[in-house]
Protein backbone atom coordinates (compact mmCIF):
# COMPACT_ATOMS: atom_id res chain seq x y z
CA UNK A 1 0.00 0.00 0.00
CA UNK A 2 2.92 2.51 0.54
CA UNK A 3 4.54 2.05 -2.54
CA UNK A 4 1.77 2.66 -4.61
CA UNK A 5 0.67 5.37 -3.09
CA UNK A 6 4.16 6.73 -3.19
CA UNK A 7 4.37 5.80 -6.70
CA UNK A 8 1.27 7.92 -7.09
CA UNK A 9 2.88 10.85 -5.39
CA UNK A 10 5.69 10.78 -7.84
CA UNK A 11 3.02 10.82 -10.41
CA UNK A 12 1.19 13.58 -9.51
CA UNK A 13 4.37 15.91 -8.68
CA UNK A 14 5.96 15.05 -12.05
CA UNK A 15 2.80 15.69 -14.18
CA UNK A 16 2.15 18.77 -12.27
CA UNK A 17 5.99 19.74 -13.37
CA UNK A 18 5.60 18.63 -16.90
CA UNK A 19 2.26 20.86 -17.20
CA UNK A 20 4.52 24.04 -15.55
CA UNK A 21 7.52 23.77 -18.19
CA UNK A 22 5.31 23.17 -21.19
CA UNK A 23 4.05 27.08 -20.90
CA UNK A 24 5.76 30.47 -20.31
CA UNK A 25 4.37 32.46 -17.00
CA UNK A 26 0.98 33.58 -17.42
CA UNK A 27 1.17 38.21 -18.62
CA UNK A 28 -0.01 40.58 -15.97
CA UNK A 29 -3.87 40.22 -15.42
CA UNK A 30 -5.48 42.98 -17.90
CA UNK A 31 -8.94 44.32 -17.60
CA UNK A 32 -10.85 42.53 -21.15
CA UNK A 33 -11.64 46.06 -22.35
CA UNK A 34 -7.92 46.83 -22.56
CA UNK A 35 -8.01 44.57 -25.73
CA UNK A 36 -7.91 46.79 -29.23
CA UNK A 37 -10.96 47.51 -30.31
CA UNK A 38 -13.05 46.68 -27.00
CA UNK A 39 -16.67 48.07 -26.70
CA UNK A 40 -16.75 49.88 -23.53
CA UNK A 41 -19.70 48.33 -22.40
CA UNK A 42 -17.90 44.64 -21.93
CA UNK A 43 -17.54 45.96 -18.25
CA UNK A 44 -19.67 48.35 -16.20
CA UNK A 45 -19.96 49.25 -12.80
CA UNK A 46 -22.56 46.73 -12.34
CA UNK A 47 -21.31 42.87 -11.80
CA UNK A 48 -20.10 41.92 -14.47
CA UNK A 49 -17.98 38.39 -14.29
CA UNK A 50 -18.20 34.24 -14.58
CA UNK A 51 -17.52 34.45 -17.78
CA UNK A 52 -17.28 31.72 -20.47
CA UNK A 53 -15.91 31.48 -24.22
CA UNK A 54 -15.55 29.85 -27.32
CA UNK A 55 -14.13 27.04 -27.98
CA UNK A 56 -12.17 29.32 -30.65
CA UNK A 57 -12.31 32.78 -28.38
CA UNK A 58 -14.58 34.85 -30.04
CA UNK A 59 -17.48 34.68 -28.29
CA UNK A 60 -17.86 35.30 -24.61
CA UNK A 61 -20.96 34.79 -22.56
CA UNK A 62 -21.03 36.27 -19.28
CA UNK A 63 -23.98 37.38 -16.12
CA UNK A 64 -24.48 41.08 -15.48
CA UNK A 65 -26.96 43.00 -13.21
CA UNK A 66 -26.77 46.30 -15.53
CA UNK A 67 -30.32 45.86 -16.25
CA UNK A 68 -31.81 45.05 -12.47
CA UNK A 69 -31.96 40.79 -12.67
CA UNK A 70 -28.66 39.30 -12.69
CA UNK A 71 -28.78 38.07 -17.01
CA UNK A 72 -26.74 36.50 -19.42
CA UNK A 73 -24.73 38.80 -21.74
CA UNK A 74 -23.20 37.34 -25.23
CA UNK A 75 -19.97 39.37 -27.03
CA UNK A 76 -18.21 38.68 -29.65
CA UNK A 77 -15.03 39.37 -31.70
CA UNK A 78 -13.65 38.64 -35.36
CA UNK A 79 -10.08 37.88 -34.12
CA UNK A 80 -8.38 36.57 -30.71
CA UNK A 81 -5.93 40.01 -31.42
CA UNK A 82 -9.15 42.01 -30.96
CA UNK A 83 -11.27 43.20 -28.69
CA UNK A 84 -15.16 42.36 -27.87
CA UNK A 85 -17.96 44.29 -29.53
CA UNK A 86 -20.94 45.45 -27.43
CA UNK A 87 -22.70 42.76 -24.91
CA UNK A 88 -26.24 41.58 -26.26
CA UNK A 89 -28.67 40.04 -23.46
CA UNK A 90 -29.47 36.51 -24.54
CA UNK A 91 -33.45 36.62 -25.12
CA UNK A 92 -36.18 34.05 -23.76
CA UNK A 93 -35.91 31.26 -22.67
CA UNK A 94 -32.43 31.56 -21.48
CA UNK A 95 -33.11 34.87 -19.75
CA UNK A 96 -37.06 34.66 -17.81
CA UNK A 97 -38.07 36.77 -15.10
CA UNK A 98 -35.56 34.96 -12.26
CA UNK A 99 -31.97 35.30 -12.05
CA UNK A 100 -29.60 33.61 -14.40
CA UNK A 101 -26.04 33.17 -14.00
CA UNK A 102 -22.43 31.64 -14.63
CA UNK A 103 -22.79 30.15 -18.53
CA UNK A 104 -20.74 27.60 -19.94
CA UNK A 105 -20.23 27.81 -23.50
CA UNK A 106 -19.97 23.77 -24.22
CA UNK A 107 -19.99 21.85 -27.48
CA UNK A 108 -22.83 21.17 -29.48
CA UNK A 109 -24.60 24.58 -29.56
CA UNK A 110 -25.07 23.97 -25.87
CA UNK A 111 -25.14 26.42 -23.33
CA UNK A 112 -25.05 25.42 -19.25
CA UNK A 113 -25.94 28.38 -16.72
CA UNK A 114 -27.46 28.39 -13.70
CA UNK A 115 -30.99 29.92 -12.74
CA UNK A 116 -33.12 30.36 -9.52
CA UNK A 117 -36.43 30.14 -11.99
CA UNK A 118 -37.23 27.01 -10.06
CA UNK A 119 -35.24 26.81 -6.90
CA UNK A 120 -34.30 29.78 -5.18
CA UNK A 121 -30.87 28.56 -4.30
CA UNK A 122 -29.70 28.17 -8.21
CA UNK A 123 -30.03 24.58 -10.14
CA UNK A 124 -28.34 24.57 -13.50
CA UNK A 125 -29.94 23.91 -16.79
CA UNK A 126 -28.76 23.31 -20.24
CA UNK A 127 -30.00 24.92 -23.46
CA UNK A 128 -28.96 24.10 -27.15
CA UNK A 129 -28.81 27.74 -29.86
CA UNK A 130 -30.32 26.31 -33.01
CA UNK A 131 -31.89 27.68 -36.73
CA UNK A 132 -34.72 28.65 -34.30
CA UNK A 133 -33.49 30.25 -31.60
CA UNK A 134 -32.24 28.91 -28.10
CA UNK A 135 -33.99 25.58 -26.92
CA UNK A 136 -36.26 25.74 -23.62
CA UNK A 137 -33.65 24.86 -21.14
CA UNK A 138 -33.65 21.83 -18.78
CA UNK A 139 -32.20 20.95 -15.46
CA UNK A 140 -30.17 19.24 -14.88
CA UNK A 141 -31.81 16.25 -12.64
CA UNK A 142 -31.05 15.55 -8.97
CA UNK A 143 -28.02 13.42 -9.87
CA UNK A 144 -26.35 17.34 -10.47
CA UNK A 145 -28.75 19.73 -8.55
CA UNK A 146 -29.45 19.37 -5.22
CA UNK A 147 -32.38 21.48 -3.72
CA UNK A 148 -31.32 24.43 -1.67
CA UNK A 149 -28.08 24.40 -2.79
CA UNK A 150 -26.27 26.67 -4.99
CA UNK A 151 -24.72 24.67 -7.93
CA UNK A 152 -22.95 26.55 -10.95
CA UNK A 153 -19.75 26.55 -13.14
CA UNK A 154 -20.34 23.14 -15.34
CA UNK A 155 -17.22 22.49 -17.15
CA UNK A 156 -16.19 18.95 -18.91
CA UNK A 157 -13.82 17.08 -20.66
CA UNK A 158 -14.02 13.61 -22.22
CA UNK A 159 -11.83 10.52 -21.33
CA UNK A 160 -12.17 7.37 -23.32
CA UNK A 161 -15.60 7.97 -24.92
CA UNK A 162 -17.05 9.42 -21.16
CA UNK A 163 -17.70 12.42 -20.49
CA UNK A 164 -16.94 14.08 -17.37
CA UNK A 165 -18.44 17.50 -15.91
CA UNK A 166 -17.21 19.33 -12.85
CA UNK A 167 -18.95 21.68 -11.12
CA UNK A 168 -19.26 23.39 -7.91
CA UNK A 169 -22.31 23.51 -4.92
CA UNK A 170 -23.09 25.18 -1.97
CA UNK A 171 -25.37 26.45 0.81
CA UNK A 172 -26.55 29.34 1.03
CA UNK A 173 -27.29 28.36 4.86
CA UNK A 174 -23.41 28.97 5.37
CA UNK A 175 -21.73 25.37 4.49
CA UNK A 176 -18.74 25.90 2.43
CA UNK A 177 -18.26 25.44 -1.57
CA UNK A 178 -17.27 22.10 -2.73
CA UNK A 179 -16.33 21.24 -6.16
CA UNK A 180 -17.85 18.14 -7.00
CA UNK A 181 -17.56 15.19 -10.24
CA UNK A 182 -20.49 13.23 -12.50
CA UNK A 183 -19.47 11.00 -15.17
CA UNK A 184 -21.90 10.71 -18.28
CA UNK A 185 -24.53 12.19 -15.84
CA UNK A 186 -24.40 10.10 -12.88
CA UNK A 187 -24.65 10.87 -8.99
CA UNK A 188 -22.21 13.96 -8.30
CA UNK A 189 -19.40 12.65 -6.16
CA UNK A 190 -15.95 14.88 -4.46
CA UNK A 191 -13.59 15.58 -6.10
CA UNK A 192 -10.34 14.16 -4.33
CA UNK A 193 -7.27 16.03 -3.76
CA UNK A 194 -5.81 19.53 -3.61
CA UNK A 195 -9.24 21.23 -4.88
CA UNK A 196 -10.57 20.03 -1.91
CA UNK A 197 -10.27 22.01 1.81
CA UNK A 198 -12.01 23.01 4.81
CA UNK A 199 -12.59 26.46 2.93
CA UNK A 200 -14.66 27.42 0.32
CA UNK A 201 -13.48 26.25 -3.04
CA UNK A 202 -15.84 26.59 -6.17
CA UNK A 203 -16.24 27.74 -10.11
CA UNK A 204 -14.28 24.80 -11.61
CA UNK A 205 -12.49 24.91 -14.84
CA UNK A 206 -10.73 22.20 -16.38
CA UNK A 207 -8.78 21.97 -19.44
CA UNK A 208 -10.29 19.55 -22.34
CA UNK A 209 -8.26 16.44 -21.40
CA UNK A 210 -9.06 16.73 -17.51
CA UNK A 211 -5.55 16.76 -16.01
CA UNK A 212 -5.58 20.13 -14.89
CA UNK A 213 -8.25 22.42 -12.83
CA UNK A 214 -8.65 25.63 -12.31
CA UNK A 215 -10.45 27.09 -9.44
CA UNK A 216 -10.96 29.84 -6.71
CA UNK A 217 -10.57 29.23 -2.91
CA UNK A 218 -10.66 30.74 0.17
CA UNK A 219 -8.13 28.62 1.92
CA UNK A 220 -5.29 29.60 4.19
CA UNK A 221 -2.50 31.65 2.16
CA UNK A 222 -4.66 34.14 0.09
CA UNK A 223 -4.30 37.33 -0.52
CA UNK A 224 -7.91 38.76 0.07
CA UNK A 225 -9.70 35.70 -1.18
CA UNK A 226 -10.81 34.34 -2.87
CA UNK A 227 -8.07 33.54 -4.78
CA UNK A 228 -7.24 31.69 -7.99
CA UNK A 229 -5.66 28.38 -7.46
CA UNK A 230 -4.71 25.22 -10.20
CA UNK A 231 -3.77 21.48 -9.75
CA UNK A 232 -3.16 18.93 -12.12
CA UNK A 233 -3.14 15.01 -12.09
CA UNK A 234 -1.64 12.28 -14.17
CA UNK A 235 -4.53 10.46 -15.00
CA UNK A 236 -8.54 11.52 -14.54
CA UNK A 237 -8.72 7.84 -12.31
CA UNK A 238 -6.20 9.73 -10.13
CA UNK A 239 -7.12 12.35 -7.31
CA UNK A 240 -5.56 16.12 -8.27
CA UNK A 241 -2.60 16.97 -6.81
CA UNK A 242 -1.69 20.14 -4.06
CA UNK A 243 -3.37 22.92 -5.04
CA UNK A 244 -0.72 25.84 -6.60
CA UNK A 245 -1.88 29.58 -5.87
CA UNK A 246 -1.93 31.25 -8.74
CA UNK A 247 -0.57 34.39 -6.83
CA UNK A 248 0.63 36.79 -9.69
CA UNK A 249 -3.02 36.41 -11.09
CA UNK A 250 -5.30 37.32 -7.46
CA UNK A 251 -5.11 40.06 -5.51
CA UNK A 252 -6.39 41.09 -2.09
CA UNK A 253 -10.12 41.44 -3.86
CA UNK A 254 -12.53 39.13 -4.87
CA UNK A 255 -11.01 36.96 -7.92
CA UNK A 256 -12.99 33.98 -8.85
CA UNK A 257 -13.72 31.53 -11.93
CA UNK A 258 -10.90 31.57 -13.91
CA UNK A 259 -11.88 29.91 -16.81
CA UNK A 260 -9.25 28.25 -19.11
CA UNK A 261 -9.17 28.20 -23.06
CA UNK A 262 -9.23 25.06 -25.27
CA UNK A 263 -5.40 25.89 -26.10
CA UNK A 264 -5.02 26.33 -23.09
CA UNK A 265 -3.10 29.96 -23.78
CA UNK A 266 -6.23 32.30 -22.67
CA UNK A 267 -7.72 32.44 -19.09
CA UNK A 268 -10.80 35.16 -18.26
CA UNK A 269 -11.71 35.64 -14.44
CA UNK A 270 -13.99 37.92 -12.74
CA UNK A 271 -12.07 40.21 -10.20
CA UNK A 272 -13.19 43.08 -8.16
CA UNK A 273 -9.06 44.72 -7.68
CA UNK A 274 -8.29 48.28 -8.34
CA UNK A 275 -8.92 49.09 -12.24
CA UNK A 276 -12.23 47.63 -11.96
CA UNK A 277 -15.17 49.79 -12.90
CA UNK A 278 -16.70 49.95 -9.85
CA UNK A 279 -16.42 47.70 -6.24
CA UNK A 280 -18.35 45.02 -8.25
CA UNK A 281 -16.10 42.45 -10.13
CA UNK A 282 -15.00 43.18 -14.11
CA UNK A 283 -13.73 40.33 -16.45
CA UNK A 284 -10.10 40.20 -16.23
CA UNK A 285 -7.61 38.07 -18.32
CA UNK A 286 -4.33 36.56 -18.94
CA UNK A 287 -2.43 34.68 -21.43
CA UNK A 288 0.44 32.96 -21.58
CA UNK A 289 2.44 31.35 -24.35
CA UNK A 290 4.15 27.57 -25.34
CA UNK A 291 7.31 27.33 -24.75
CA UNK A 292 9.28 26.47 -28.23
CA UNK A 293 9.48 23.21 -29.05
CA UNK A 294 7.34 21.52 -26.73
Amino acid sequence: MYKITFISLIALATATAVAAKNWEDWSGPMNLESLPGSSSSVNTPAVDGCASQSQDQLTIIFNSNRGGNQDLYMATRSSTSEGFGAPVRLPAPVNMSSNEACPTIATGNRLYFSSDREDPAYDMYVTKRGPNGWSTPLNLGTNINRPGWLDESATFYEDDGHQGMLFSSRSPAGDEGKIYSSIDGGPRALVAGGPHSSASDNRPSVTRDGLTIFFDSTRTGTLGGPDLFYATRSSTSEPFGSAIHLQGLSSPAFDARAVISKDGSFLTFSSARAGSESPAPDIWFATRDKIRGN
